[in-house]
């Protein structure tokens, strides 16, 4: 068989998940056998189709096929829409070298920063902290740190030296909170997911407009062409706003994908290990 499957369960994560589960899947609809296709769903280690399972930013095609396979002797009831929009890649001859201002500096996220990174993510509700945890300290991520008010007026500084001197310092993750400098303050950020696209790309609102988004998205886009993969982000089809910021980075429409949930014979809402919003 020619079919690809990608998948990263939150209960291989972290263990004592609660049950909340997540897969992501890509195969070809028109090359692959429905019946063989679930018959490899079926045995996705650690992943139980007798409950409720997360599918996150699947291609649509992928999904509604889905829709009607028998996975683990088990027949879905019910598609549950989470959002739906676009995955945009980029590739190398894309990625321009932004300007970082002055007071600014970049690294990586580390286990303090999550309650903060967590309190702005719109779709928390799908990971409990524990995996949320791992992701940012586990996966690559940019931190852009905000030094004393008193050098906002420094001359900007090309990122390319940033890049070329190991910005996303590995070491930085491991500074416990109450040992950090009272002058850093995390002013904007984007991490991975564990199905490899990256996101969750945020700034203060004290701190917008300065570019500190696009820095942390290129060099994040950066550090994954480095080692030989494809940035990759998903954006809802209705946030006009993010879809304008990548593609004035060069990030180029890919396909159409969403996010749902599966729900197998004898479940229901009241089943989900997580509140929906």
């Amino acid at each position: 068989m020619a079919a690809c499957l990608f998948h990263l369960c939150s209960q291989n994560v972290v263990a004592l998940q609660k049950g909340i589960q997540s897969v992501t899947v890509f195969w070809s609809v028109e090359e692959e056998r429905s019946e063989d296709m679930a018959k490899l769903l079926g045995i996705i280690p650690g992943l139980d189709w007798s409950r409720p399972v997360t599918l996150y930013a699947c291609s649509i095609d992928v999904i509604t096929e889905m829709d009607g396979l028998v996975i683990a002797g088990l027949k879905q009831v019910r598609r549950h829409t989470i959002s739906n929009g676009h995955l945009y890649t980029l590739d190398k001859c894309q990625l321009k070298t932004p300007k970082l201002n002055g007071g600014f500096y970049i690294s990586s996220l580390g286990p303090a920063d999550m309650e903060i990174v967590r309190s702005f993510w719109r779709y928390s509700f799908t990971e409990t902290r524990e995996v949320h945890l791992k992701m940012i300290t586990s996966f690559p991520s940019v931190a852009i740190q905000m030094k004393s008010s008193n050098s906002l007026k420094a001359k900007k500084t090309d990122v390319q030296n940033e890049w070329d001197n190991g910005a996303m310092n590995e070491k930085h993750k491991d500074i416990p909170e109450e040992e950090r400098n009272d002058e850093e303050t995390l002013v904007s950020w984007i991490h991975s997911y564990k199905n490899g696209l990256i996101g969750n790309t945020f700034t203060v609102k004290e701190q917008r407009r300065r570019g500190l988004a696009k820095v942390a998205t290129q060099t994040l886009a950066h550090h994954f062409l480095q080692k030989g993969h494809i940035p990759v982000v998903a954006i809802e089809s209705s946030n006009t706003t993010s879809i304008a910021f990548h593609k004035s980075m060069g990030f180029k429409l890919s396909c159409a994908v969403e996010d749902a949930i599966r729900f197998p014979e004898g479940t229901s809402l009241k089943d989900l290990e997580f509140e929906l919003p």
